[in-house]
Protein backbone atom coordinates (compact mmCIF):
# COMPACT_ATOMS: atom_id res chain seq x y z
CA UNK A 1 0.00 0.00 0.00
CA UNK A 2 1.43 3.48 -0.90
CA UNK A 3 1.68 6.08 1.39
CA UNK A 4 -0.17 9.06 1.50
CA UNK A 5 1.37 12.30 -0.37
CA UNK A 6 1.95 15.18 1.24
CA UNK A 7 0.22 17.61 -1.54
CA UNK A 8 -1.38 15.95 -4.60
CA UNK A 9 -0.26 16.81 -8.29
CA UNK A 10 -1.93 19.46 -9.84
CA UNK A 11 -1.70 18.59 -13.72
CA UNK A 12 -1.22 15.29 -15.70
CA UNK A 13 2.37 15.46 -16.16
CA UNK A 14 2.78 15.41 -12.01
CA UNK A 15 0.54 13.13 -11.62
CA UNK A 16 2.84 10.51 -14.55
CA UNK A 17 5.93 11.78 -12.38
CA UNK A 18 4.69 11.16 -9.28
CA UNK A 19 3.06 8.32 -9.66
CA UNK A 20 6.23 6.53 -11.32
CA UNK A 21 7.88 7.46 -7.82
CA UNK A 22 5.20 5.71 -5.50
CA UNK A 23 5.53 2.62 -8.12
CA UNK A 24 8.75 2.59 -7.23
CA UNK A 25 10.71 3.95 -10.58
CA UNK A 26 13.79 6.02 -9.56
CA UNK A 27 15.35 7.25 -12.24
CA UNK A 28 13.75 8.89 -15.55
CA UNK A 29 16.75 8.43 -18.33
CA UNK A 30 15.67 11.43 -21.09
CA UNK A 31 16.60 12.64 -24.22
CA UNK A 32 14.06 15.70 -24.09
CA UNK A 33 11.91 17.69 -27.08
CA UNK A 34 9.21 19.97 -27.69
CA UNK A 35 6.83 17.92 -26.21
CA UNK A 36 8.70 17.68 -22.72
CA UNK A 37 7.11 21.34 -21.49
CA UNK A 38 4.75 20.21 -19.45
CA UNK A 39 7.61 17.49 -18.01
CA UNK A 40 9.74 20.17 -17.51
CA UNK A 41 7.76 22.26 -15.87
CA UNK A 42 6.60 20.02 -13.33
CA UNK A 43 9.79 18.93 -12.41
CA UNK A 44 11.12 22.61 -11.89
CA UNK A 45 7.91 23.32 -9.61
CA UNK A 46 8.52 20.41 -7.50
CA UNK A 47 12.33 20.34 -7.66
CA UNK A 48 12.30 20.96 -3.15
CA UNK A 49 9.25 19.26 -3.20
CA UNK A 50 6.20 19.52 -2.33
CA UNK A 51 5.74 16.44 -5.33
CA UNK A 52 8.27 13.72 -4.85
CA UNK A 53 9.45 12.66 -8.53
CA UNK A 54 12.19 9.98 -9.92
CA UNK A 55 15.77 11.84 -10.47
CA UNK A 56 16.21 12.41 -14.24
CA UNK A 57 19.29 11.74 -16.25
CA UNK A 58 19.67 13.83 -19.28
CA UNK A 59 21.40 10.96 -21.96
CA UNK A 60 22.44 12.83 -25.57
CA UNK A 61 21.26 9.56 -27.13
CA UNK A 62 17.95 7.78 -26.80
CA UNK A 63 19.67 4.26 -27.32
CA UNK A 64 21.93 4.89 -24.37
CA UNK A 65 19.16 5.46 -22.30
CA UNK A 66 17.03 2.73 -22.95
CA UNK A 67 20.47 0.93 -22.06
CA UNK A 68 20.76 2.54 -19.55
CA UNK A 69 17.39 1.32 -17.97
CA UNK A 70 18.60 -1.99 -19.30
CA UNK A 71 21.98 -2.25 -17.30
CA UNK A 72 19.84 -0.92 -14.01
CA UNK A 73 17.70 -3.77 -14.29
CA UNK A 74 20.09 -6.32 -14.50
CA UNK A 75 22.18 -4.93 -11.28
CA UNK A 76 18.44 -4.43 -9.57
CA UNK A 77 15.54 -6.34 -10.63
CA UNK A 78 13.82 -3.01 -10.70
CA UNK A 79 12.03 -1.48 -14.05
CA UNK A 80 12.79 1.93 -14.95
CA UNK A 81 11.71 4.79 -17.17
CA UNK A 82 12.68 6.16 -20.34
CA UNK A 83 11.40 9.20 -21.97
CA UNK A 84 12.13 10.35 -25.54
CA UNK A 85 11.41 12.80 -27.84
CA UNK A 86 8.28 12.22 -30.70
CA UNK A 87 8.79 9.41 -33.20
CA UNK A 88 12.22 11.01 -33.93
CA UNK A 89 13.64 9.54 -30.59
CA UNK A 90 11.54 6.82 -31.16
CA UNK A 91 13.19 5.52 -34.21
CA UNK A 92 16.48 6.24 -32.37
CA UNK A 93 15.62 3.98 -29.29
CA UNK A 94 14.39 1.52 -31.61
CA UNK A 95 17.92 -0.62 -31.09
CA UNK A 96 17.99 -0.29 -27.20
CA UNK A 97 14.40 -1.59 -27.46
CA UNK A 98 15.31 -4.59 -29.66
CA UNK A 99 18.18 -5.80 -27.24
CA UNK A 100 15.43 -5.17 -24.06
CA UNK A 101 12.61 -7.01 -25.94
CA UNK A 102 14.83 -10.16 -26.58
CA UNK A 103 16.79 -9.92 -23.42
CA UNK A 104 12.99 -10.01 -21.70
CA UNK A 105 14.09 -6.54 -19.56
CA UNK A 106 10.67 -4.58 -18.22
CA UNK A 107 11.39 -0.80 -19.17
CA UNK A 108 8.16 1.68 -19.01
CA UNK A 109 9.62 3.08 -22.60
CA UNK A 110 7.66 6.30 -22.88
CA UNK A 111 7.51 9.65 -25.63
CA UNK A 112 5.95 12.47 -26.23
CA UNK A 113 3.08 12.52 -29.00
CA UNK A 114 3.36 15.26 -31.09
CA UNK A 115 0.73 18.08 -30.18
CA UNK A 116 -2.65 16.82 -31.45
CA UNK A 117 -4.54 20.29 -31.55
CA UNK A 118 -3.05 22.93 -33.92
CA UNK A 119 -4.50 25.79 -31.47
CA UNK A 120 -6.73 25.96 -28.70
CA UNK A 121 -5.78 24.84 -26.16
CA UNK A 122 -2.48 25.07 -23.81
CA UNK A 123 0.37 22.69 -25.60
CA UNK A 124 -0.95 23.32 -28.75
CA UNK A 125 0.79 23.26 -31.94
CA UNK A 126 3.50 26.15 -32.11
CA UNK A 127 6.12 25.31 -34.17
CA UNK A 128 6.48 23.83 -38.27
CA UNK A 129 7.92 20.79 -36.66
CA UNK A 130 4.63 19.50 -34.90
CA UNK A 131 3.07 19.23 -38.39
CA UNK A 132 6.39 16.99 -39.74
CA UNK A 133 6.21 14.58 -36.25
CA UNK A 134 3.26 12.96 -36.80
CA UNK A 135 2.04 9.67 -37.87
CA UNK A 136 -0.77 7.90 -38.13
CA UNK A 137 0.71 4.99 -36.05
CA UNK A 138 3.64 6.13 -33.63
CA UNK A 139 3.17 2.90 -31.97
CA UNK A 140 3.90 1.11 -34.78
CA UNK A 141 7.29 2.07 -34.87
CA UNK A 142 8.09 -0.43 -31.91
CA UNK A 143 4.84 -2.77 -31.67
CA UNK A 144 7.09 -5.45 -32.77
CA UNK A 145 9.41 -5.17 -29.38
CA UNK A 146 7.28 -4.30 -26.62
CA UNK A 147 4.32 -6.26 -25.05
CA UNK A 148 1.80 -3.16 -24.75
CA UNK A 149 1.58 0.11 -25.94
CA UNK A 150 -1.14 2.89 -25.46
CA UNK A 151 -1.24 6.60 -25.98
CA UNK A 152 -2.55 8.72 -22.54
CA UNK A 153 -5.82 10.09 -24.04
CA UNK A 154 -7.56 11.62 -21.24
CA UNK A 155 -5.75 13.02 -17.71
CA UNK A 156 -7.69 10.79 -15.57
CA UNK A 157 -6.60 7.95 -16.89
CA UNK A 158 -3.09 8.26 -15.93
CA UNK A 159 -2.36 6.35 -12.78
CA UNK A 160 -4.00 3.32 -14.10
CA UNK A 161 -2.13 3.63 -17.02
CA UNK A 162 1.03 3.68 -15.70
CA UNK A 163 0.17 0.82 -13.16
CA UNK A 164 -1.00 -1.31 -16.08
CA UNK A 165 2.75 -0.27 -18.23
CA UNK A 166 4.37 -1.73 -15.20
CA UNK A 167 2.56 -4.34 -14.26
CA UNK A 168 2.60 -5.85 -17.57
CA UNK A 169 6.36 -5.00 -18.52
CA UNK A 170 7.56 -7.24 -15.22
CA UNK A 171 4.97 -9.96 -16.23
CA UNK A 172 6.68 -13.06 -17.16
CA UNK A 173 8.32 -13.05 -19.95
CA UNK A 174 9.03 -9.93 -19.30
CA UNK A 175 10.05 -6.92 -21.76
CA UNK A 176 9.66 -3.36 -22.33
CA UNK A 177 6.21 -1.47 -22.90
CA UNK A 178 5.33 1.73 -24.68
CA UNK A 179 3.18 4.25 -23.57
CA UNK A 180 2.63 7.57 -25.67
CA UNK A 181 1.82 11.10 -24.15
CA UNK A 182 0.47 13.79 -26.08
CA UNK A 183 1.69 17.49 -25.05
CA UNK A 184 -1.82 18.64 -24.24
CA UNK A 185 -3.34 15.85 -22.13
CA UNK A 186 0.34 15.91 -20.03
CA UNK A 187 -0.45 20.02 -19.59
CA UNK A 188 -4.04 19.27 -18.74
CA UNK A 189 -5.11 20.30 -14.83
CA UNK A 190 -6.53 17.74 -12.82
CA UNK A 191 -9.95 17.98 -10.35
CA UNK A 192 -8.73 19.38 -6.90
CA UNK A 193 -8.39 16.65 -4.60
CA UNK A 194 -6.97 14.38 -7.21
CA UNK A 195 -5.41 11.67 -5.75
CA UNK A 196 -2.84 8.44 -7.16
CA UNK A 197 -4.97 5.78 -4.82
CA UNK A 198 -3.44 2.73 -4.75
CA UNK A 199 -1.61 0.92 -6.95
CA UNK A 200 -4.52 -0.22 -9.32
CA UNK A 201 -3.24 -3.55 -10.77
CA UNK A 202 0.03 -6.30 -9.85
CA UNK A 203 1.98 -7.88 -12.06
CA UNK A 204 1.03 -11.60 -11.75
CA UNK A 205 2.74 -14.65 -10.08
CA UNK A 206 5.21 -16.49 -12.26
CA UNK A 207 3.57 -19.28 -13.94
CA UNK A 208 3.89 -22.35 -11.86
CA UNK A 209 5.78 -25.38 -12.92
CA UNK A 210 3.07 -28.14 -14.23
CA UNK A 211 3.86 -31.30 -11.70
CA UNK A 212 3.02 -34.11 -14.30
CA UNK A 213 5.42 -31.76 -16.93
CA UNK A 214 8.28 -32.18 -14.28
CA UNK A 215 7.72 -35.56 -13.43
CA UNK A 216 7.62 -36.66 -16.76
CA UNK A 217 11.30 -34.66 -17.18
CA UNK A 218 12.33 -36.36 -13.90
CA UNK A 219 11.92 -39.79 -15.58
CA UNK A 220 13.49 -38.98 -18.88
CA UNK A 221 16.61 -37.57 -16.44
CA UNK A 222 16.49 -40.57 -14.42
CA UNK A 223 17.16 -42.76 -17.54
CA UNK A 224 19.78 -40.68 -18.99
CA UNK A 225 23.29 -42.05 -18.98
CA UNK A 226 24.66 -38.40 -20.28
CA UNK A 227 22.79 -35.84 -19.50
CA UNK A 228 23.41 -32.40 -20.54
CA UNK A 229 21.94 -28.81 -19.22
CA UNK A 230 22.49 -25.94 -21.76
CA UNK A 231 21.38 -22.27 -20.61
CA UNK A 232 22.25 -18.52 -22.09
CA UNK A 233 22.05 -17.07 -18.46
CA UNK A 234 19.71 -15.88 -16.00
CA UNK A 235 18.88 -13.86 -12.89
CA UNK A 236 20.26 -14.26 -8.78
CA UNK A 237 17.73 -16.64 -8.39
CA UNK A 238 18.37 -18.99 -11.46
CA UNK A 239 22.19 -18.81 -10.38
CA UNK A 240 21.17 -19.80 -6.66
CA UNK A 241 19.08 -22.98 -8.26
CA UNK A 242 21.67 -24.13 -11.12
CA UNK A 243 25.22 -24.69 -9.30
CA UNK A 244 23.34 -27.15 -6.12
CA UNK A 245 21.34 -28.90 -8.80
CA UNK A 246 24.20 -29.56 -11.53
CA UNK A 247 26.37 -30.65 -8.18
CA UNK A 248 24.00 -32.98 -6.42
CA UNK A 249 22.81 -34.34 -10.13
CA UNK A 250 25.88 -34.32 -11.73
CA UNK A 251 24.83 -32.45 -14.89
CA UNK A 252 27.06 -30.55 -16.68
CA UNK A 253 26.32 -26.81 -17.44
CA UNK A 254 27.15 -25.23 -21.18
CA UNK A 255 26.49 -21.31 -21.34
CA UNK A 256 26.15 -21.07 -25.07
CA UNK A 257 25.92 -17.31 -25.57
CA UNK A 258 26.40 -16.24 -22.25
CA UNK A 259 24.01 -12.79 -21.87
CA UNK A 260 24.71 -13.68 -17.57
CA UNK A 261 26.24 -15.61 -14.99
CA UNK A 262 23.69 -18.63 -14.31
CA UNK A 263 26.66 -20.89 -12.82
CA UNK A 264 30.49 -20.08 -11.61
CA UNK A 265 33.42 -20.79 -14.10
CA UNK A 266 34.84 -22.51 -11.22
CA UNK A 267 32.14 -24.70 -10.59
CA UNK A 268 32.65 -28.59 -10.85
CA UNK A 269 29.99 -29.17 -13.42
CA UNK A 270 30.93 -25.97 -15.72
CA UNK A 271 31.41 -27.23 -18.95
CA UNK A 272 32.11 -23.77 -20.84
CA UNK A 273 30.64 -21.88 -23.59
CA UNK A 274 30.62 -24.56 -26.56
CA UNK A 275 27.86 -27.13 -26.28
CA UNK A 276 29.05 -29.51 -29.49
CA UNK A 277 30.68 -31.65 -27.84
CA UNK A 278 28.88 -32.84 -24.76
CA UNK A 279 25.69 -31.99 -27.13
CA UNK A 280 26.83 -34.60 -29.24
CA UNK A 281 27.02 -37.51 -27.19
CA UNK A 282 24.28 -36.64 -24.71
CA UNK A 283 21.36 -38.70 -24.94
CA UNK A 284 19.00 -36.12 -22.51
CA UNK A 285 19.33 -32.41 -22.74
CA UNK A 286 17.84 -29.84 -20.60
CA UNK A 287 17.36 -26.49 -22.00
CA UNK A 288 16.77 -23.75 -19.75
CA UNK A 289 15.33 -20.15 -20.83
CA UNK A 290 17.62 -20.18 -24.33
CA UNK A 291 16.42 -18.91 -27.48
CA UNK A 292 19.17 -20.60 -29.17
CA UNK A 293 20.50 -23.76 -27.12
CA UNK A 294 22.61 -24.63 -30.83
CA UNK A 295 22.96 -23.86 -33.95
CA UNK A 296 21.69 -26.98 -35.91
CA UNK A 297 23.75 -25.77 -38.97
CA UNK A 298 26.75 -26.31 -36.87
CA UNK A 299 26.18 -28.65 -33.94
CA UNK A 300 23.00 -30.77 -33.01
CA UNK A 301 21.66 -33.59 -30.47
CA UNK A 302 21.83 -37.28 -31.05
CA UNK A 303 18.99 -38.05 -33.07
CA UNK A 304 17.89 -40.21 -29.98
CA UNK A 305 17.91 -37.77 -27.75
CA UNK A 306 15.06 -36.36 -25.30
CA UNK A 307 15.18 -33.46 -25.19
CA UNK A 308 13.35 -30.53 -22.00
CA UNK A 309 12.60 -27.29 -22.26
CA UNK A 310 11.86 -25.17 -19.20
CA UNK A 311 11.53 -21.26 -18.91
CA UNK A 312 8.21 -18.67 -18.86
CA UNK A 313 7.87 -18.76 -22.86
CA UNK A 314 10.02 -22.30 -23.52
CA UNK A 315 8.99 -22.07 -26.79
CA UNK A 316 9.72 -18.71 -27.89
CA UNK A 317 6.36 -17.75 -29.42
CA UNK A 318 8.03 -14.25 -30.21
CA UNK A 319 10.68 -15.87 -32.42
CA UNK A 320 9.09 -16.91 -36.42
CA UNK A 321 11.37 -19.79 -36.98
CA UNK A 322 12.73 -21.91 -34.09
CA UNK A 323 13.01 -25.05 -34.72
CA UNK A 324 13.95 -26.70 -31.46
CA UNK A 325 12.14 -29.82 -30.87
CA UNK A 326 10.98 -30.58 -27.22
CA UNK A 327 9.59 -33.85 -25.63
CA UNK A 328 8.97 -32.37 -22.56
CA UNK A 329 7.76 -28.27 -22.00
CA UNK A 330 7.76 -26.72 -18.60
CA UNK A 331 6.28 -23.42 -18.37
CA UNK A 332 7.91 -21.39 -16.02
CA UNK A 333 9.92 -19.45 -14.14
CA UNK A 334 13.67 -20.95 -15.19
CA UNK A 335 14.06 -21.18 -11.44
CA UNK A 336 11.03 -22.65 -10.53
CA UNK A 337 10.79 -25.29 -12.78
CA UNK A 338 14.38 -26.17 -11.95
CA UNK A 339 13.26 -26.21 -8.28
CA UNK A 340 10.91 -28.63 -8.97
CA UNK A 341 12.84 -30.84 -11.27
CA UNK A 342 15.67 -31.51 -8.27
CA UNK A 343 12.59 -31.91 -5.98
CA UNK A 344 11.47 -34.61 -7.94
CA UNK A 345 14.72 -36.20 -8.47
CA UNK A 346 15.25 -36.12 -5.16
CA UNK A 347 11.84 -37.91 -4.30
CA UNK A 348 13.23 -41.00 -6.47
CA UNK A 349 16.46 -40.87 -5.12
CA UNK A 350 18.47 -39.79 -8.52
CA UNK A 351 21.26 -37.98 -6.46
CA UNK A 352 22.39 -40.69 -4.67
CA UNK A 353 21.92 -43.43 -7.30
CA UNK A 354 25.34 -45.39 -8.16
CA UNK A 355 25.21 -44.07 -11.90
CA UNK A 356 25.23 -40.44 -10.92
CA UNK A 357 28.03 -40.43 -8.34
CA UNK A 358 30.08 -42.46 -10.72
CA UNK A 359 29.23 -39.89 -13.61
CA UNK A 360 30.22 -36.59 -11.35
CA UNK A 361 33.28 -38.20 -10.65
CA UNK A 362 34.10 -38.73 -14.13
CA UNK A 363 32.59 -35.08 -15.17
CA UNK A 364 34.64 -33.50 -12.39
CA UNK A 365 38.27 -34.44 -13.45
CA UNK A 366 37.23 -34.42 -17.76
CA UNK A 367 35.75 -30.74 -17.00
CA UNK A 368 38.14 -29.35 -14.62
CA UNK A 369 40.84 -30.72 -17.62
CA UNK A 370 39.16 -29.08 -19.94
CA UNK A 371 38.77 -25.54 -18.46
CA UNK A 372 42.21 -25.45 -17.53
CA UNK A 373 43.41 -25.77 -21.09
CA UNK A 374 41.16 -23.33 -21.99
CA UNK A 375 41.89 -20.37 -19.24
CA UNK A 376 45.95 -21.36 -20.42
CA UNK A 377 45.28 -19.96 -23.71
CA UNK A 378 45.00 -16.22 -21.49
CA UNK A 379 48.22 -16.42 -20.39
CA UNK A 380 50.23 -16.55 -23.78
CA UNK A 381 50.27 -13.11 -25.32
CA UNK A 382 49.99 -14.91 -28.61
CA UNK A 383 52.85 -12.30 -30.27
CA UNK A 384 52.24 -8.84 -31.34
CA UNK A 385 49.34 -7.50 -31.37
CA UNK A 386 48.02 -9.42 -28.54
CA UNK A 387 45.35 -11.90 -28.62
CA UNK A 388 41.64 -11.06 -27.07
CA UNK A 389 42.31 -13.99 -25.12
CA UNK A 390 45.61 -12.79 -23.83
CA UNK A 391 43.94 -9.26 -22.59
CA UNK A 392 40.72 -11.13 -21.41
CA UNK A 393 42.57 -13.27 -19.00
CA UNK A 394 44.94 -10.45 -18.00
CA UNK A 395 42.01 -8.62 -17.48
CA UNK A 396 40.13 -11.63 -15.79
CA UNK A 397 43.57 -11.78 -12.75
CA UNK A 398 43.14 -8.05 -12.41
CA UNK A 399 39.65 -7.85 -11.49
CA UNK A 400 38.90 -10.78 -9.58
CA UNK A 401 35.15 -11.31 -8.41
CA UNK A 402 34.67 -8.15 -7.04
CA UNK A 403 33.61 -6.51 -10.39
CA UNK A 404 31.06 -6.53 -12.94
CA UNK A 405 31.92 -6.49 -16.74
CA UNK A 406 29.58 -5.52 -19.37
CA UNK A 407 30.68 -7.11 -22.69
CA UNK A 408 29.85 -6.53 -26.46
CA UNK A 409 32.04 -8.05 -28.48
CA UNK A 410 35.47 -7.24 -26.65
CA UNK A 411 35.78 -9.62 -24.36
CA UNK A 412 37.22 -13.51 -24.87
CA UNK A 413 34.80 -14.82 -21.60
CA UNK A 414 35.68 -18.34 -21.84
CA UNK A 415 39.15 -17.47 -20.23
CA UNK A 416 38.09 -16.09 -17.91
CA UNK A 417 36.42 -16.29 -14.25
CA UNK A 418 33.16 -15.50 -13.38
CA UNK A 419 31.79 -16.46 -9.79
CA UNK A 420 28.57 -14.14 -8.92
CA UNK A 421 25.54 -13.81 -10.55
CA UNK A 422 26.07 -10.20 -11.25
CA UNK A 423 30.05 -10.44 -12.66
CA UNK A 424 29.50 -10.39 -16.39
CA UNK A 425 26.66 -9.32 -18.66
CA UNK A 426 26.83 -9.76 -22.33
CA UNK A 427 24.35 -8.64 -25.08
CA UNK A 428 20.75 -9.78 -25.95
CA UNK A 429 20.63 -12.52 -28.69
CA UNK A 430 19.18 -9.92 -31.54
CA UNK A 431 22.27 -8.19 -32.45
CA UNK A 432 21.83 -4.85 -31.68
CA UNK A 433 25.25 -3.13 -31.68
CA UNK A 434 25.58 -0.44 -29.30
CA UNK A 435 24.49 -1.75 -26.22
CA UNK A 436 26.85 -2.35 -23.99
CA UNK A 437 28.18 1.57 -23.05
CA UNK A 438 24.32 2.49 -21.55
CA UNK A 439 24.15 -1.04 -20.12
CA UNK A 440 27.73 -0.54 -18.06
CA UNK A 441 26.81 3.05 -17.33
CA UNK A 442 23.00 1.98 -16.26
CA UNK A 443 24.92 -1.02 -13.84
CA UNK A 444 27.40 1.42 -12.20
CA UNK A 445 24.36 3.79 -11.52
CA UNK A 446 23.07 1.03 -9.74
CA UNK A 447 25.82 0.77 -8.01
CA UNK A 448 28.42 3.03 -7.86
CA UNK A 449 30.83 1.63 -5.25
CA UNK A 450 31.35 -1.25 -7.45
CA UNK A 451 33.86 -1.69 -10.20
CA UNK A 452 32.31 -1.90 -13.34
CA UNK A 453 33.98 -2.45 -16.92
CA UNK A 454 32.54 -1.55 -20.35
CA UNK A 455 34.78 -4.37 -22.38
CA UNK A 456 34.04 -3.62 -26.38
CA UNK A 457 34.65 -4.29 -29.90
CA UNK A 458 35.96 -1.27 -31.52
CA UNK A 459 33.05 -1.28 -33.93
CA UNK A 460 30.64 -1.79 -31.12
CA UNK A 461 32.59 1.13 -29.49
CA UNK A 462 31.64 3.16 -32.33
CA UNK A 463 27.67 2.19 -32.54
CA UNK A 464 27.40 2.35 -28.79
CA UNK A 465 27.59 6.59 -29.19
CA UNK A 466 30.70 6.96 -27.33
CA UNK A 467 30.47 10.28 -26.84
CA UNK A 468 27.05 10.15 -24.74
CA UNK A 469 28.54 7.54 -22.68
CA UNK A 470 31.48 9.57 -21.08
CA UNK A 471 29.20 12.60 -21.07
CA UNK A 472 27.08 10.52 -19.03
CA UNK A 473 30.14 8.87 -16.51
CA UNK A 474 31.34 12.90 -16.22
CA UNK A 475 27.60 14.18 -15.44
CA UNK A 476 26.54 11.70 -12.87
CA UNK A 477 30.58 11.46 -11.30
CA UNK A 478 30.72 7.49 -12.06
CA UNK A 479 34.22 5.64 -12.63
CA UNK A 480 33.32 3.86 -15.42
CA UNK A 481 35.94 1.63 -16.89
CA UNK A 482 36.25 1.22 -20.97
CA UNK A 483 38.46 -1.51 -22.60
CA UNK A 484 38.47 -1.36 -26.24
CA UNK A 485 39.39 -4.47 -28.14
CA UNK A 486 41.31 -1.93 -31.47
CA UNK A 487 41.59 -5.31 -33.86
CA UNK A 488 40.36 -2.40 -36.54
CA UNK A 489 38.48 -4.72 -38.66
CA UNK A 490 34.40 -5.95 -38.28
CA UNK A 491 34.97 -9.73 -37.22
CA UNK A 492 32.04 -10.48 -36.74
CA UNK A 493 31.95 -9.60 -40.96
CA UNK A 494 35.24 -11.00 -41.70
CA UNK A 495 34.25 -14.92 -39.74
CA UNK A 496 30.39 -14.91 -41.81
CA UNK A 497 32.32 -14.27 -45.05
CA UNK A 498 34.76 -17.09 -44.15
CA UNK A 499 32.63 -19.27 -43.15
CA UNK A 500 30.28 -19.38 -46.15
CA UNK A 501 32.51 -18.87 -48.80
CA UNK A 502 36.21 -20.47 -47.05
CA UNK A 503 37.88 -20.90 -50.18
CA UNK A 504 36.30 -17.55 -51.81
CA UNK A 505 37.72 -14.35 -52.83
CA UNK A 506 37.61 -12.49 -49.92
CA UNK A 507 39.30 -15.16 -47.92
CA UNK A 508 42.66 -14.60 -50.38
CA UNK A 509 42.38 -10.40 -50.71
CA UNK A 510 44.52 -8.66 -47.90
CA UNK A 511 41.80 -6.37 -47.06
CA UNK A 512 38.09 -7.85 -47.01
CA UNK A 513 35.71 -5.56 -48.80
CA UNK A 514 33.16 -3.59 -46.13
CA UNK A 515 35.07 -4.94 -43.05
CA UNK A 516 37.93 -2.91 -42.30
CA UNK A 517 37.47 -0.23 -39.52
CA UNK A 518 40.66 2.24 -40.46
CA UNK A 519 41.50 4.65 -39.90
CA UNK A 520 42.01 4.03 -36.37
CA UNK A 521 40.93 7.02 -34.14
CA UNK A 522 42.78 8.05 -31.04
CA UNK A 523 40.07 6.47 -29.16
CA UNK A 524 41.58 8.04 -25.60
CA UNK A 525 40.98 11.55 -26.52
CA UNK A 526 37.47 10.80 -26.19
CA UNK A 527 37.20 10.10 -22.38
CA UNK A 528 40.03 12.63 -21.99
CA UNK A 529 37.32 15.35 -23.63
CA UNK A 530 35.30 14.40 -20.19
CA UNK A 531 38.08 14.76 -18.09
CA UNK A 532 38.71 11.11 -17.84
CA UNK A 533 42.08 8.86 -18.21
CA UNK A 534 42.78 7.21 -21.64
CA UNK A 535 45.90 4.71 -22.84
CA UNK A 536 46.95 2.85 -25.97
CA UNK A 537 48.30 -0.50 -25.29
CA UNK A 538 50.32 -2.11 -28.17
CA UNK A 539 52.23 -4.05 -26.34
CA UNK A 540 51.61 -7.66 -24.54
CA UNK A 541 53.81 -6.10 -21.25
CA UNK A 542 52.05 -2.68 -20.89
CA UNK A 543 48.33 -4.06 -20.73
CA UNK A 544 48.91 -4.93 -16.62
CA UNK A 545 50.20 -1.77 -15.80
CA UNK A 546 48.00 -0.08 -18.38
CA UNK A 547 45.02 -1.50 -16.78
CA UNK A 548 46.03 -1.26 -13.13
CA UNK A 549 46.20 2.39 -13.20
CA UNK A 550 43.26 2.96 -15.11
CA UNK A 551 41.29 0.60 -12.29
CA UNK A 552 43.22 3.10 -9.80
CA UNK A 553 41.46 5.87 -11.07
CA UNK A 554 38.25 4.66 -11.89
CA UNK A 555 38.04 3.94 -7.74
CA UNK A 556 38.64 7.62 -7.36
CA UNK A 557 35.90 8.36 -9.38
CA UNK A 558 36.85 9.36 -12.74
CA UNK A 559 36.29 7.57 -15.44
CA UNK A 560 39.21 5.74 -17.75
CA UNK A 561 39.56 4.33 -21.05
CA UNK A 562 42.32 1.73 -22.43
CA UNK A 563 42.56 0.77 -25.73
CA UNK A 564 43.86 -2.44 -26.24
CA UNK A 565 45.23 -3.43 -30.04
CA UNK A 566 44.41 -6.88 -30.74
CA UNK A 567 45.03 -9.59 -33.29
CA UNK A 568 41.45 -10.70 -34.70
CA UNK A 569 40.77 -14.46 -34.69
CA UNK A 570 38.67 -16.55 -36.37
CA UNK A 571 36.95 -17.83 -33.62
CA UNK A 572 33.94 -16.10 -32.32
CA UNK A 573 34.27 -13.69 -29.26
CA UNK A 574 31.14 -12.42 -27.69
Amino acid sequence: MSAPLAAHPRTVSEAFLTVLTDRGVEWIFGNAGTDFAPVIEALAANADGPLSMPRTVEVLHETVATSMAHGYWLMTGRPQCVMVHVNVGVANSLMGLMNASRGRVPILFASGRTPITEQGRLGSRNAPIHWGQEMFDQGGVVREFVKWDYELRAGEQVVDQVDRALAIAQAQPAGPVYLSLPREVLADALPEGFTLGERSVESPAPPHPDPAAVEAAARLLAKAEAPLVITSGGGPDLFDALGPAADRFALPVVQFWRTSVAISTEHPMYAGENPAELLGKSDCVVVIDSMVPWVPNAMRPRPDARLIQIGPDPLFSGTPVRSCRSDVTITSAASAGLEALAAELDRIGFADADPTQRRRAALAAELRTRRDREVATGHDPGGQPMSPEFMSGTLSEIIGSDATVVNELGLAPAVMSFTGPRSFFGPAISGGLGWGGGAALGAKLADPSRLVIWATGDGSYVFSNPLAVHHGAASLGLGLLTVIADNRVWNAVRRSTLAVYPEGAAARVARMPLSSLEPVPDYPKLVEAYGGHGQHVNEPDELRPALEQAIDVCRSGRQALVSVHVSYPDTAIH
